[in-house]
């Protein structure tokens, strides 16, 4: 095991848990916007404690690494959990962002990794982007998503692909969003799809190869017990006088 493998190892539910703290943090002030300014404040020390526990995070492992080149071209949503300054177009893009570095480890837990991945993109992604659009529709004028239940429905039906037009976002950040989860939303169908595809023609082949298995095994038998038919038919042959066994021939 590596340096970086033990590292990341020994810092996975530290970082599960503040990572959950931040998505917390973030969502709260946008399902009630009437919280009184000193929560407000501990939300946001909340997210800069996050951030700043993910960024050192970044810079260990980028240190350690035999590779840096290479782990930070392969590990874009670590640099995007850090660079991405708080504002408020993109803190839903930080959520996101370390929503995923924080169940990065969930996959020894589930077992399945690519399960995983999708079970926790499709929920995040539904989550951040309902509370997103209400945070960016909420107030203004001419807006049909005002509280995030009416987001998190928008969210929900304009992922699946259905979009009943009951709900839509009219501001450009709402529209941004809705792009973006668009995109994803196609994508992790097509994901789902293939990966029920594939589970099907596994369990297809596990069928086909046991049935082949007991044919074989029948086939075995069958040569087996031949084996012992002629065995027997010729010992009898052997025992027979010679008059019965002209008389049988």
């Amino acid at each position: 095991m590596t340096g970086r493998e033990r590292w990341e190892r020994a810092t996975e539910y530290p970082l599960l848990a503040l990572g959950l703290a931040f998505l917390v943090a973030y969502a709260l002030p946008i399902i009630d916007p009437d919280f009184p300014a000193p929560w407000t404040a501990v939300f946001f020390a909340v997210e800069i404690v996050a951030w700043v526990a993910f960024a050192i995070d970044l810079v260990v492992r980028i240190a350690i690494s035999h590779d840096r080149w290479r782990f930070i071209r392969t590990h874009p949503l670590d640099i995007a959990a850090v660079i991405l300054p708080i504002l408020r177009p993109l803190q839903a893009l930080r959520a996101l962002s370390i929503l995923f570095l924080s169940a990065r480890g969930l996959h020894r837990i589930l077992r399945n990794r690519v399960l995983t991945y999708v079970v926790i993109a499709a929920m995040g992604i539904w989550l951040i982007a309902g509370l997103a659009v209400t945070q960016a529709e909420r107030g203004v004028v001419g807006a049909n998503i005002h509280d995030v239940w009416e987001g998190w429905w928008w969210a929900f039906v304009t992922m699946a692909t259905v979009g009943y037009g009951d709900v839509y976002p009219i501001t450009i950040e709402g529209r941004l969003v809705a792009v973006g989860l668009v995109v994803t939303g196609i994508a992790l169908v097509g994901t789902v799809t293939a990966y029920i595809a594939s589970w099907f023609a596994a369990q297809t082949r596990a069928a086909e190869l046991a049935i082949q298995a007991e044919i074989d095994e029948s086939e075995d038998k069958i040569d087996a017990l031949a084996r012992q038919v002629a065995a027997l038919q010729k010992l009898i042959a052997e025992r027979l006088p010679e008059g019965e066994k002209s008389s049988s021939d």
